[in-house]
């Protein structure tokens, strides 16, 4: 399989100047700054929106209290709230930031989203849908063994079914936001930037991968293996398929299944504690579900053809 990841159409496109030295050095500066100019900017859009529809600059205040003491939001108006700022604010972030490094490195933004013509939506629902049907079930049958689990989030918010799809309608939409911000930083821009230098996919994954895991900055060595294994699957994904639409897709089914069934939403990191033997059993299997939904996707004909895969 490592046979198409070398042939992958998204890195094609790199050329030695990809490996010029100064516009990489320039594009963490500047565009750091312009992602911190575009939180800025949709930070007060975020409040601005929240004020004028949720009860004043008061409630804004509240809100803002709340996440600066880490606690976690209950209520639909708080969910509401931090997942609006999670989403836009982060969206805005990563469309700055990879917006400067395409001007500094003279390539179209969309090359980082797609070595299609245009931005293949269905492969995007495709993630979404056989990441739910497959490991979803995962994520579920693990929360309903655990004795300690809080409980499905969206059954808690409210016994109201208006309330309830509200909810459901929030977090889908939101975090599909959320994670394409994060998938174009991390899938879009890290893995040219990798590959134009290592060409070799092994290791423009695993690069990409112990980057994408250490930015979290999480003490727990559990953790750290989790989000390697989501990282380096995600990525195969982006080779694979040319882009990163299914990833996103499938990042987003991942946050939606857990904050929708498994946990609520949390603004404080977990603590630090002892390793679980089991995550040594754990990411593989991750890992190899992630590798498996992408061969699915690229190998299936009925499904190269629904999303148009075979013509990138």
């Amino acid at each position: 399989m490592l046979a198409e990841l070398r042939q992958s159409p998204f890195l094609d496109d790199l050329t030695p100047a990809d490996r010029r030295v100064v516009p990489l050095l320039l594009t963490v500066p500047i565009g750091v700054i312009a992602a911190l100019l575009a939180a800025v900017i949709a930070g007060l859009v975020v409040f601005v929106a929240f004020a004028i529809v949720g009860g004043g600059v008061e409630s804004v205040e509240r809100l803002m209290e709340m996440i600066g003491r880490g606690e976690a939001p209950t209520g639909l108006t708080e969910v509401a709230f931090v997942l609006g700022l999670l989403a836009v604010v982060n969206g805005a972030m990563a469309l700055a930031f990879v917006g400067a490094a395409a001007l500094l490195h003279r390539r179209r933004l969309r090359t980082y989203f797609t070595a299609a013509p245009r931005f293949r939506w269905r492969l995007l629902l495709l993630g979404l849908g056989l990441f739910a049907v497959t490991i979803g079930p995962l994520l579920l049958a693990s929360a309903a063994l655990d004795p300690k689990a809080p409980g499905a989030p969206i059954l808690a918010i409210g016994p109201d079914l208006g309330v309830r799809l509200t909810y459901l309608a929030l977090v889908v939409v939101l975090l599909l936001i959320a994670a394409a911000a994060e998938e174009l930083v991390f899938r879009g821009w890290l893995i040219k930037i990798v590959g134009a230098w290592f060409p070799d996919p092994r290791a423009v994954l695993v690069l990409s991968g112990l980057l994408f895991s250490a930015i979290h900055f999480d003490p727990n060595l559990d953790a750290f293996l989790v989000r390697l294994a989501m990282g380096v699957g995600l990525a195969w994904m982006t080779l694979r398929l040319g882009g990163i639409e299914f990833a996103i897709g499938a990042h987003a089914a991942n946050n939606i299944v857990i904050l929708l069934f498994v946990q609520p939403m949390a603004l404080k990191p977990d603590p630090p504690h002892g390793f679980p033997p089991e995550t040594l059993v754990i990411a593989p299997l991750m890992l190899a579900g992630y590798v498996a939904l992408a061969e699915i996707a690229a190998r299936w004909a009925p499904l190269r053809r629904w999303t148009r895969f075979a013509a990138t």
